[in-house]
This record gives C-alpha cells, sequence and structure tokens, in this order.
C-alpha cells in the first residue's frame, strides 16, 4: 500500500515545472503572435508551441498522454516482464517439488496398504491357538532317526532300533519338558503363555509370497514385546528345519510391520548330555551363523535349558497317563 501511494502521489515539483514551461510556451506564442511582423500571422512555430501546450496539459491530466508516464510505463512493462520470468521460474520449480511430493505421498500410501492395514483389520491380525493336530515339527525331528534305523544294519538290528527309538522318545519328551520347564520360569504377572498358536486368518491377506500355515509351540505377551516360541533339541536340526526357521521369521517379519509391534521368535535348544549322539554334526553352529542377521535385528532370541532324563521320562508318563 505504501509503495502504491508514493507512486500515485502528485509531484508538485513536476507540475510546477509543466506550469512555468507552459506558461513560457504562451507567452512565446504571444509574442510571436503580436509583436513578430508580420503582426497577426499564425506561423508553424506558433502551432508547435500550442501542440507542445496541449500535449503538456494532457499529459497532466492523462498518464497514457504523458511523455514521463510513457517512459515510465515503459519502465514498468520491463520490470514486469522480468518479474514475470522470475516467477515462471518458480511455478517451474514448484510444480517439480509438487510433482515429486505426490509421489512419495503416493508410494507412502502404497506401502501403508501393505504395512499398515485399516485399523478394524490390525484387530482381526492376531494371534490364535492352533487347532491343527499336524506337527510338521516333529516329523522333521524324527527323519533323522529314521535314517539312523535305515543305515543300521550291522550287529544286532532289532536291539539298535529299539534303542534309537528309545532315545527319539526321550528327546521328544525332553522337548516338551524343556518347554514346560521354561515357560514356569517366565513371571506370569506380566505374561501370558499359549500353548500352540499360528497367525489368524487375515494374515493370509498380509503375506504376498506364501500362504502357509506355521505353527508356534507357544506364544506370550510381556509388555508390548511378543514372542512367538519354537522349542526344539539342541542335536536335532538340518537343513529342513533351517528352511521351515527361515519361514517363520518371514512370518514374524512380516507381522512386526503390518501391526508395529516388537515381536520376536525365541528358539528354545534343549540339552540332554546323557542321550548319546551318534551323529557328529555341526548344525547348531551353521544355525547361529546363518540366522546371524535375524539375531542381530532382534528378530531371533536362542535360549539353552538343561533337562535331566527323570524330567524326560517324567513328561513321557504324565503324557500317557493323560491318554489314559
Amino acid at each position: 500500500m505504501k509503495e502504491f501511494d508514493l507512486e500515485t502521489r502528485p509531484n508538485n515539483y513536476v507540475r510546477a515545472l509543466i506550469v512555468f514551461l507552459g506558461v513560457s510556451i504562451l507567452v512565446m506564442a504571444y509574442l510571436s503572435f503580436f509583436l513578430y511582423k508580420p503582426e497577426y500571422k499564425i506561423t508553424s512555430g506558433i502551432i508547435t508551441l500550442f501542440l507542445i501546450v496541449v500535449v503538456l496539459v494532457l499529459s497532466e491530466s492523462f498518464n497514457s498522454l504523458s511523455l514521463g508516464k510513457v517512459l515510465k510505463l515503459s519502465r514498468e512493462v520491463e520490470r514486469k516482464e522480468k518479474e514475470n520470468s522470475a516467477a515462471k521460474a518458480e511455478n517451474k520449480e514448484l510444480r517439480q517439488e509438487l510433482f515429486k511430493l505426490v509421489s512419495n505421498v503416493q508410494q507412502s500410501q502404497v506401502n501403508n496398504t501393505f504395512n499398515t492395514p485399516p485399523e478394524a483389520f490390525l484387530k482381526a491380525l492376531g494371534v490364535v491357538k492352533s487347532d491343527s493336530n499336524d506337527d510338521e515339527e516333529s516329523s522333521f525331528e524324527d527323519k533323522p532317526e529314521q535314517n539312523e534305523l535305515q543305515n543300521d544294519f550291522s550287529g544286532s538290528v532289532s536291539k539298535d532300533r529299539e534303542q534309537a527309538r528309545y532315545r527319539s522318545y526321550l528327546r521328544r519328551h525332553a522337548v516338551s519338558a524343556g518347554l514346560n520347564k521354561f515357560v514356569s520360569k517366565v513371571p506370569f504377572v506380566e505374561s501370558n503363555f499359549v500353548e500352540r498358536v499360528e497367525f489368524s486368518s487375515a494374515f493370509h491377506a498380509i503375506d504376498p509370497i506364501m500362504d502357509r500355515r506355521v505353527v508356534f509351540d507357544g506364544y506370550m505377551k510381556q509388555g508390548e514385546s511378543e514372542i512367538f516360541l519354537c522349542a526344539r533339541h539342541k542335536d536335532a536340526g538340518g537343513f529342513i528345519f533351517f528352511d521351515r526357521l527361515y519361514i517363520m521369521l518371514s512370518k514374524i517379519n512380516l507381522y512386526r510391520k503390518a501391526k508395529n509391534s516388537d515381536a520376536e521368535l525365541l528358539l528354545l535348544l534343549v540339552q540332554t548330555d546323557w542321550i548319546e549322539n551318534d551323529r557328529k554334526s555341526n548344525y547348531h553352529d551353521r544355525l547361529l551363523e546363518y540366522f546371524q542377521p535375524a539375531i542381530k535385528n532382534g528378530i531371533l532370541r536362542v535360549e539353552y535349558i538343561e533337562i535331566s532324563e527323570e524330567e524326560a521320562k517324567d513328561e513321557g508318563n504324565g503324557r500317557q497317563g493323560k491318554l489314559f
């Protein structure tokens, strides 16, 4: 507003000069008309002087006819053109930034569609108790024992088979005893334990690669942390289990991103030093080596628990008692 007032305010000094110039020209025309010989003759000079006076008078009344205003107008047009050029360049930059912003928002919406489903969907996405009787892990664990039986044809086959079956029996119940022993040490004031769980049906829309059910040995929640348990014998392992463990970790990783929760897989390795291990393998060392990134990223935690032969037998006898 101040700039507009300064530009439109009349300049008295310029007006005085115009009046002075106009009066001087009129005096010159008067003298030329009345005193010049021959008198009362309208010459081209007088007409020119009158035209100059008319232009000066009109320049004060109409800005478009003023020589000073015309020059000022041309300067304003040039300045406006520069301002328009600068505005166009700025507009181009703003459109580029806006395009980047819109692209980022669209990409964020796509990612959020995958990583953060709607609230109602998140409520449906959870952990439920598994009603499946298929123990895929146990079948994997028993395969080494079966191979052990197939490869043992020397000596008394019948006796070796019985020993192998007994070792498999003790290992299986040692794992169950180890899981129960571990859970008994957890403070239930801050945790709830559920045995044999799987992801709810809403999880099928989260995993874009595989629609495979994964059953965990247990689930408990401590504060904001969610812990999925997988119990195995330390010496019972193989590359088939590595593949299954990878799938379990992948599912938990998707679950973490979908619910933005602190979930992890706790791999409980049961140690039974009293069971003779005929298979000298380095599966345990390879497991820690292969899944070191998952351990560093907080997705996998490995813990160990010792189980005695008496504890394994008691677990087996207890389960047999439940059957009858």
